[in-house]
C-alpha cells in the first residue's frame, strides 16, 4: 500500500511542464572497458647460465660439447698460406714469409699452363697442363727457420721463412 501512495504522490504534480514520456526500456548501461595495462617491467638480474649435459652412462655428457661432433680437435687448425706462381719458366715470389709455429698450406699454380714442380724436405708438388693448381702442407717452422723448396724441373729455387709476424 505504500507503494501505492508513493507512486500517487509521484504523479500529483502542480507544474504544468510536460514530462518526458516514459519507456519501458531501461537506458543503456555504460560500457566499461579495460584498459590493458603492460605488466610492470621486473628489474634484469643477470643470471647465471648452466648447461644440463644429457646422461651417458658415465657421467661426463660424452656426445656433446667439447666431447661431441664439432667439438674440440674437430676444428680446422691454423694455418697460412704460401702461393707461389709458375709464369714464363719461372716461380715468383722467390721469397714467402710466414709466421712461425703455423702450419703452412704451399700451393703452386701455372699461369702459363706450363709444367712446374717444387720439392720441399721430401714433399713434392707438380702443377701443368690441365692441372691449373696444387698443394700440400707443411708443418709450422720455428722463428727464424726457413725451408728451400727445390725446382723438379727448370725453374728457381723458392724460400718459405718464418719471420713474419702472426695477425693481418
Amino acid at each position: 500500500m505504500a507503494l501505492t501512495a508513493a507512486l500517487a504522490l509521484a504523479g500529483c504534480g502542480g507544474d504544468d511542464e510536460s514530462e518526458p514520456a516514459a519507456t519501458t526500456e531501461a537506458p543503456p548501461a555504460p560500457t566499461v572497458t579495460e584498459a590493458e595495462t603492460a605488466p610492470e617491467a621486473e628489474p634484469t638480474v643477470p643470471q647465471e647460465q648452466t648447461e644440463t649435459l644429457p646422461p651417458d652412462g658415465d657421467g661426463t655428457g660424452a656426445g656433446t660439447g667439447e666431447n661431441g661432433p664439432g667439438g674440440a680437435g674437430d676444428e680446422e687448425p691454423a694455418r697460412t698460406l704460401a702461393l707461389f706462381t709458375g709464369e714464363n719458366g719461372r716461380i715468383e715470389p722467390s721469397v714467402v714469409r710466414v709466421p712461425a709455429f703455423i702450419s703452412i698450406r704451399v700451393e703452386l699454380r701455372s699461369a702459363d699452363g706450363r709444367e712446374y714442380g717444387l720439392a720441399f724436405d721430401g714433399e713434392a708438388i707438380a702443377v701443368g697442363g690441365e692441372l691449373g693448381s696444387v698443394s700440400t702442407t707443411i708443418d709450422g717452422l720455428r722463428p727464424g727457420a726457413r725451408v728451400i723448396g727445390k725446382p723438379t724441373g727448370a725453374s728457381n729455387e723458392v724460400r718459405i721463412e718464418a719471420t713474419a709476424e702472426p695477425g693481418p
